[in-house]
Parts: structure tokens; sequence; C-alpha cells
């Protein structure tokens, strides 16, 4: 492939990528739900995704009754979105599936400023779940008002919003503050097995990675750059590709993503329907791992592995917010920014290669 000079990629991206930013804290002491036995959820952004969080964290609260006589569960409160009719069918849906989980009353926001109402209102988590735009501005106003977050990924479009969302996270956990991110592999029963199959060495030294998705990079295909980043304990370092970069969407996208100690992982994106090979793999020098299928084979091809872990009714959408419930409960604040802020600085990486045509290293 012609490829035109080296070019550094500053900024954000560059340290997410390069090094730890935010230390991976697992709990604070100073977690509390306002002296309340309930949860109470504010959503922004009231599209599909954030219609499902809603559903799956009040899911998650409804669980967790029949182990606790004084939790009252998770209840939705106050809801904000740019669009009536959306923020409408948002509030219809939720309520007809969990109607007694449902308080929102005058709480719905409408317009440009509206999710300021459910920031000043009396939420306990707020989820973000709008375009990543406004990402980075919806999370340092939660901080500011002192909310435990969920936000979906990807959680900003440039390097500077990554900046804007990592400084806010500095203050979110010095506040005691839960950060949860929508990585919903990272929830998944198969997929932890499978990473800490690949960390043993059951392949043995890697060598290689793909990775398939039907969505660009910046968007769904964030969750398998999180997934080699996970299993390589590091974000890329570089990248190279091409694809066409014009217009709104990108049909297609080729990126050759270089990681420390020159590992390559060849990644592929596109817009198109019928598409397949969706997932992750990763080729060692025994055998290789289907992410997707859970499934590892030797050198020969022979299946010497899969999981059989049986997975709960919504997957690792579900199995988050149960996580990340409980730990509110307990007492915890679950900070889980550090994978996502390298995800998405990885997604900018391989979107800036393909614009610019040249090989863009981390500065």
């Amino acid at each position: 492939m012609a490829l035109g000079s080296t070019v550094a990629l500053g900024g954000a991206a560059a340290v997410a990528t390069g090094g730890s930013i935010l230390a991976n804290v697992g709990a604070h002491a100073g977690v509390h739900l306002g002296g309340s036995d309930r949860i109470r959820i504010g959503l922004i952004g009231c599209g599909a995704r954030g219609k499902a969080a809603v559903i799956e964290a009040i899911t998650a609260g409804r669980n967790g009754l029949s182990d606790c006589n004084d939790f009252s569960g998770v209840h939705l409160v106050a809801m904000a979105d740019t669009s009536s009719s959306q923020l409408q069918t948002a509030y219809r849906t939720v309520k007809g599936r969990h109607r007694d989980s449902v308080d929102v009353g005058s709480r719905r926001f409408v317009g440009p400023d509206g999710w300021r109402g459910v920031l000043a209102s009396d939420v306990d988590l707020v989820i973000l779940a709008t375009p990543p735009a406004s990402r980075a501005g919806h999370f340092e106003e939660a901080v500011r008002a002192g909310k435990h977050v969920f936000m979906e990924c990807p959680i900003a479009i440039n390097s500077h919003d990554v900046q804007r969302i990592a400084d806010a996270g500095r203050l979110a956990q010095t506040s005691g503050l839960a950060v949860a991110v929508g990585h919903q592999r990272r929830h998944e029963l198969r997929t932890r097995e499978c990473v800490a199959k690949l960390r043993d060495g059951v392949i043995g030294d890697l060598i290689y990675a793909r990775t398939y998705s039907s969505d660009s990079q910046e968007d769904r295909h964030v969750q398998s750059l999180d997934i080699v980043n996970w299993v390589l304990g590091h974000g890329p370092v570089a990248a190279q590709g091409f694809g066409n970069a014009s217009g709104d969407v990108s049909a297609y996208q080729l990126i050759e993503f270089t990681y420390p100690n020159n590992f390559p992982m060849i990644s592929q994106c596109r817009q198109t329907r019928g598409g397949r090979n969706l997932g992750e793999f990763f080729h060692g020098t025994h055998g290789t791992c289907d992410m997707s299928r859970a499934a590892i084979h030797n050198s020969d091809g022979k299946l010497i592995w899969q999981s059989e872990a049986k997975e709960i009714p919504g997957k690792g959408w579900q199995r988050q917010f149960n996580e990340l419930i409980a730990s509110l409960r307990a007492g915890e604040a679950p900070f889980e920014l550090e994978h996502a802020i390298a995800s998405t600085a990885a997604a900018i990486l391989g979107r800036t290669a393909v614009q610019s045509g040249e090989l863009i290293r981390q500065a």
C-alpha cells in the first residue's frame, strides 16, 4: 500500500492508547444513594439504545429485589431528548414494560438543553445515550452535579473531547462516583473466558489479530477494538488504512493497527447488508481463537476448547447493569472509563488514518 508521510496524532488519543491515564478502580468507600433505598435514574437520549438501557437497569433492580428486603428497586424519574416524539415513545415503551418503576411525572425535558433538567433532578444515576458528539459536555456536567454515570460507547468523536472526558473522569473518581460504559462484551461470560485463555497462552504467543464489523470504526466497531485492547493490555500505537472517507457514512474501511512490539491487527468495517465473519480472531503459534464463537482451534484446525458458559437473557447488555446496580447497592463505585477512552481513541486513530491516507502514529 502506498502511503504518504508519517504523521503524529497528539492530544488525548495519544495519551489514552499509549498508557494508563486513569487508575482502574473497582470500588470507592464514598458511594451512597442519597439515603434512599431505591436507585433513581435519569435518561439523557431516548433513542433505541437509551430506552433499552433503562429497561435493562430497571430489570437489574427487579433482579435484586429477591435478595434484599429493604431495596425498592430501580426507578426512572427523569428523561430528556431533543425530540418530543422520541421521548414520548421511549416513555410509553418503558412504562409498558415496567409500569411500577416509572415515576417521571412532569420531568420530561425536550430541546437542546433538556438534559440540564435531568441533571437538576433528584437522580442517583444518569444514563448518557445521545450521539457521542455531545457526550463530553453531558459527562462533565453530570460529574459536577454529583451523579453516577452510565454512558454508551463510543464516548467521543475527537481527541479534544476524549481529553475533556479524561479530565472529568479524574474528578468523578476522586468524588467517589461510579462511571460505567457500554462495553457489554466485557460482561459476557464467554468473552471473559476467552480472554483468560488467551492470556494464559493456550494458543501460544500471539502473532496477529483480525476484526470485522458491519459498522464504522467510530461506532459499533469500537467494541471489537476494546476486545483487542483488553487481550493485549494496550491500545494501538499507529495505524494506516484506506476506505471511502467522504460523506457522512463510511461504507468500507480497511485499517492495519500496530500495537506495541509491532503486533499487527487488521480491521475491516463495512456498512452493507449480508456481512459475514463479524467478530474478532486471534492467531498464535499454537492455534487460533474465534472470540465471537468462544472457540479455540489448534494449529491443525481441530477444536480444542469451546466455552460452555450459559448466558442470561440479555447477555452482556443485561449483565453490565446487573453488576452496576449490585455494586451501587453495595456502596461500591465501579470505574470503567480507562478502557472506554482507549477504545474510542483507537477508533479516532483509525478514522484519521483512513481520511489522511498516511501512517498515523501516536505522539
